[in-house]
């Protein structure tokens, strides 16, 4: 690692890190194993494959290997690698320029996943993003060891206070299913189990919308739905993108941390993230998959798991990315990484044509997870299959070049900028 003392080694050209493009490409490929689970069915679906009653042997199976090595997982990577693209962006050209043109950049970006919650689908992630880099960009001349320090702190505090935050809800679903629950405890678990279930049967309702109905209920009904959840996604994806700044200006993917450190970030992260999701399993198998448990452990309890598990990845790309880019496989998921953007809107209209009612309503089948990871395959085929191609004829996705051209950036500068 570079010593704080030092000018901050990001690049030394305009030209792509293709390291961090492979990263990217790995991310928006497997947030798709996760987010097709809630685009065919509610948000329990990203924490219990039974939801619906019918989940066989392969189910479970199926949904403990993504539960273990995606859930989370890759909303952390895009989050990490957002606040490295803050960094690269602004280091290439005249800083009072740059920053101009990146808030424009991230206005737009609240735009577009705003359009993306109200057209298509309720868990945008690009909003909270948009918000997140606004703050990130006051941190921006930080050295790297502090912004490790207030990224990694902050996150540990975002943590805990999520952890507190459900703690006495999921103490009480304990008591009802050990039998040692009071009245109280029981009744507040019942009206929380009838909350969910009843959010279960709006969602299942609204998927199944035409498209322009769909839409009115979306602005009428939940319009304010992305600052709410940018209210409270914001404390977990604004600590990582200080952390990816700080490996940005640390000269992570330029090969400046030593190789021994990048291999024990890989193992220690791993165990722990592995070990985290693994307890976090057996405790909902514990409750029977409780529709409270469910909706609540992975996103309140799962943060230290996938923090570290993500950080697990970083290490094993910043170790193995060079090489695993002058494979051909390797090409084709840096040009999906290139059209990240693209690719992750996409997948969603893709997803939610097949599933929703403005086009097959598949959604209504309630399938099995094993059958939803052969959409996820369906998708990986598409994204790998034209992103590649695309590239070679435009040299920038149609959405990346849509984004920049409104924030004023310009062709010439999109076709190189991170």
């Amino acid at each position: 690692m570079t010593d704080d003392t030092s000018q901050p080694q990001v690049v030394a050209d305009n030209r792509r890190i293709p390291v961090i493009d492979l990263a990217r490409g790995l991310a928006v490929l497997g947030i798709l194993v996760i987010n097709v689970t809630t685009m065919a069915g509610p948000g329990i679906a990203a924490g219990s494959p039974d939801w619906h009653g019918h989940a066989e042997t392969g189910d479970w199976i199926s949904f403990t290997i993504t539960w273990l090595l995606f859930e989370g997982k890759m909303r952390a990577l895009f989050a990490t690698l957002f606040g490295v693209s803050l960094v690269l962006f602004l280091s290439r050209g005249d800083e009072y320029s740059r920053i101009v043109e990146q808030v424009r950049r991230l206005l737009w970006l609240a735009i577009f996943g705003y359009l993306h919650f109200a057209l298509f689908w309720w868990g945008d992630i690009l909003f909270t993003y948009a918000i997140a880099g606004m703050v990130a960009l006051f941190f921006k001349d930080l050295s790297p060891s502090r912004l490790f320090v207030m990224g990694i702190g902050a996150y540990l505090f975002a943590s805990l206070a999520a952890a507190a935050q459900v703690w006495s809800t999921l103490s009480a679903v304990n008591a009802v299913h050990s039998g040692t629950a009071t009245a109280m405890e029981a009744d507040f678990v019942a009206q929380n189990a009838a909350f969910f279930a009843e959010r279960t049967g709006l969602k299942m309702a609204e998927y199944a919308m035409p498209f322009v109905e769909a839409l009115r209920y979306r602005l009428t009904v939940m319009p304010a739905y992305p600052f709410t959840l940018a209210s409270e996604a914001v404390f977990e994806a604004l600590p990582l993108m200080l952390c990816g700044m700080g490996l940005a200006r640390s000269g992570f993917f330029t090969g400046q941390w030593p190789r021994k450190s990048l291999v024990l970030i890989a193992v220690v992260g791993a165990a722990v993230g592995l070990f985290w999701y693994a307890a976090m399993l057996l405790y909902a198998a514990s409750q029977g998959f409780d529709i409270v448990t469910a909706s609540l452990l992975p996103y309140r309890i799962g943060m230290i798991g996938r923090f570290a598990m993500a950080a697990s990845y970083l290490a094993l790309i910043a170790l193995c990315g060079t090489a695993i880019v002058q494979w051909r496989i390797g090409q084709r998921i840096a040009a999906a990484g290139r059209m990240a953007f693209s690719n992750y809107l996409g997948s969603t209209v893709v997803m939610t044509f097949l599933f929703h009612g403005w086009g097959q309503n598949l959604a209504v089948r309630e399938y099995e997870h094993t059958t939803l990871m052969l959409f996820v395959l369906l998708g990986w085929a598409l994204m790998l299959g034209w992103s590649k191609p695309w590239l070679s004829r435009f040299g920038i996705g149609p959405l990346e070049w849509l984004w920049r051209m409104l924030a004023g950036v310009g062709i010439r500068k999109a076709k190189r900028a991170v």
